[in-house]
């Protein structure tokens, strides 16, 4: 191409009819040569095909300086859209988007092997689908289908597995015996089972895959909480001592104590009862703490007895049942002397069997009421 150009240099010079036509002839075999499959246009054909913006495109198009030919991509594209797999055109450009490496696969060795590994671990090809919105990097990792089955061993379910994955893709990627297997042994060595591991990992996605340093300094934080291995309470200590730094967790037992007026002592047992609590931000609980003593008229020894209430959402949990025990209890229609943390902790069935559906009659706009109060519209 460049050799051609350096003779078409000298046709400038010349502006006879035969040398322009000559001139053109050989910019149209120039033309030619630069469309031949040695140049393919990978950016026209991730717009075109992919779907992808002009934008995405040429970001994309990096990945594939190499290509020849759109084959393999037109046999992965061909692939992703059939009927193994039914993806749509927006899903093609999201996935190609995410990772356009994918197309590079081949469809034998790589996609259809990792779509029977799918199969044979009980996903169902909306769960397939799923995940490959969700985490189309995942689909190219080595041992996919030896981790894939690890994982599944853990979690138990391809539910559980998809909602992980799309909030840590390093799940698939990470080391299986130097990083996964040694955090699930120093977590054993606490006491937890892998049913209780499992179940932690849903809430805490990255707990497995992090540094085993960083496991065993978290683990170092939330023995200091105080409380018991053996108590179903632990796997709760663990999960917040996994989500706060030890500067992060100090601030927040002096500023528990403060809200409280509780002394380290007090503030200790209230965590051993419920150590969530120090994932409440200190403006939820300074809300909670006088919304619970001005309004429902309970004291400080009582939250402090019964910490779990303070996870509550003033707003649609606290408020709105309150305002319906008192409006029962102005009517005379329940005794007075009920427990207001009986009543918060209750499920929304039970509660509305206990105290709403008995008093339909007499209170007929009981039930609009508190559902407009669960919606921050408290009646006054």
């Amino acid at each position: 191409m460049f050799r051609l150009q350096k003779h078409l240099l000298p046709l400038h010079r010349s502006a006879s009819p035969i040398n322009l036509s000559f001139q053109r002839a050989l910019l149209s075999i120039a033309a030619v040569a630069s469309s031949s499959p040695g140049h393919f246009a990978a950016e026209d054909y991730l717009v075109s095909s992919c779907g992808l913006t002009r934008e995405e495109a040429a970001k994309a198009a990096k990945c594939f300086s190499h290509w020849k030919s759109p084959a393999n991509a037109d046999a992965v594209l061909a692939f992703l859209t059939g009927p193994a797999l039914g993806l749509s055109k927006a899903d093609i450009a999201l996935l190609v988007a995410k990772d356009p490496r994918i197309l590079n696969c081949s469809v034998d060795n790589n996609l259809r092997a990792r779509l029977d590994g799918f199969r044979r671990h009980g996903f169902s090809a909306v769960q397939i689908r799923s995940f490959f919105r969700r985490a189309p990097a995942c689909f190219r990792c080595c041992n996919f289908d030896e981790k894939l089955g690890f994982w599944m061993s853990v979690l138990g379910s391809p539910d559980k597995f998809l909602r992980i994955i799309s909030r840590n893709y390093y799940v698939l990627s990470s080391d299986l015996d130097k990083v996964v297997k040694t955090n699930i042994r120093l977590l054993q060595e606490r006491g937890l089972s892998v049913q209780d591991i499992g179940i932690m990992c849903v809430t805490n996605p990255r707990l497995l895959t992090c540094n085993p340093d960083v496991t065993r300094a978290l683990l170092v934080r939330a023995d200091k909480l105080g409380v018991p291995r053996d108590s179903l309470m632990f796997r709760q200590a663990v999960n917040t001592a996994a989500g706060l730094g030890p500067e992060t967790m100090a601030s927040k037992l002096k500023m528990i104590g403060k809200t409280l007026g509780c002394s380290d002592a007090e503030v200790a047992t209230m965590l051993q009862m419920n150590p969530m609590v120090l994932r409440c931000s200190r403006e939820k609980i300074q809300r909670g703490y006088e919304f619970l003593t001005k309004v429902v008229g309970v004291d400080a020894k009582y939250i402090q007895s019964k910490p779990t209430i303070l996870l509550y959402s003033l707003e649609r949990r606290l408020a709105p049942r309150n305002y319906v025990i008192k409006v029962l209890q102005e009517k005379g229609l329940i005794r007075k002397n009920l427990s207001f943390y009986s009543i918060v902790t209750t499920g929304e069935k039970s509660f509305y069997s206990r105290y709403i559906d008995p008093h339909k009659d007499a209170l007929p706009g009981l039930a609009d009421a508190y559902a407009s109060a669960c919606k921050g519209k408290v009646p006054t």
